[in-house]
């Protein structure tokens, strides 16, 4: 039995329908093993691709004064595009509410001017470097073919949001980062949480804490 178990994991499956021939035709006796060609036994080579590196997104220019007006309308085009696949990679799945909230912290980190000075800049924050700060930026999502429909309707929403059409003012307003519900970063204790939306939460900065001064110095200001 054993010897049989050693066969079938070692040989191709024509080697060991000729095992169980030859041992039928010797009545059962243990026979000497016949020599397995070499090119049955020849190892099997495997070729392994390298991992593919994600593609780093382009990321388009501020629109300038003196641009000519098919620039400055590509350029603005390009703006929606980023808004919307934020939209679509972080919030497809959630409501119209809780896509509007994950746009409004693209628009509110665009309000601070700490996280770049587009659209665009702003949603591909750390694609050069070693860090995104959204994860569909980095991990190769932006290659993969999307679902048209939702893809659709989040190109509509960020022309909507973009054109006025639509507010994004909601429970999440004045946010400026947001995780999912499965996740628990470290920087969340560290901010004021301000609402919770579908499956995401969001939260903003902490009030900076007002200088303390001596009751001698605020005398030589009175």
């Amino acid at each position: 039995m054993l010897r049989l178990k050693t066969i079938i994991r070692t040989f191709p499956v024509g080697a060991v329908l000729l095992a169980m021939l030859w041992a039928s035709a010797a009545g059962g006796r243990a026979e000497p093993w016949p020599a397995v060609p070499k090119e049955q036994a020849s190892p099997v080579e495997i070729l392994l691709a390298p991992p593919r590196k994600a593609r780093a997104p382009v990321v388009p220019a501020q629109i300038s004064p003196t641009a000519a007006t098919k620039a400055a309308l590509g350029q603005l085009v390009a703006e929606s595009r980023c808004l919307a696949e934020v939209i679509y990679y972080e919030a497809r799945g959630e409501s119209e509410e809780g896509q509007k909230a994950v746009a409004q912290v693209i628009l509110n980190r665009l309000a601070t001017g700490a996280h770049g000075n587009t659209i665009c800049s702003v949603a591909y924050e750390g694609a050069h470097q070693t860090f995104c700060q959204f994860t569909y930026v980095c991990d190769g999502s932006l290659d993969k073919p999307r679902r048209p429909e939702s893809w659709r309707a989040a190109q509509v929403l960020a022309a909507r949001i973009l054109s006025g059409q639509t507010s994004v003012r909601n429970d999440a307003d004045g946010a400026t980062s947001y995780h999912a519900l499965s996740v628990h970063p470290s920087w969340a204790p560290k901010m004021l949480r301000v609402a919770q939306i579908g499956n995401h939460v969001f939260y903003r900065a902490l009030p900076s804490r007002p200088r303390l001064q001596n009751a001698a110095f605020r005398g030589s200001l009175q």
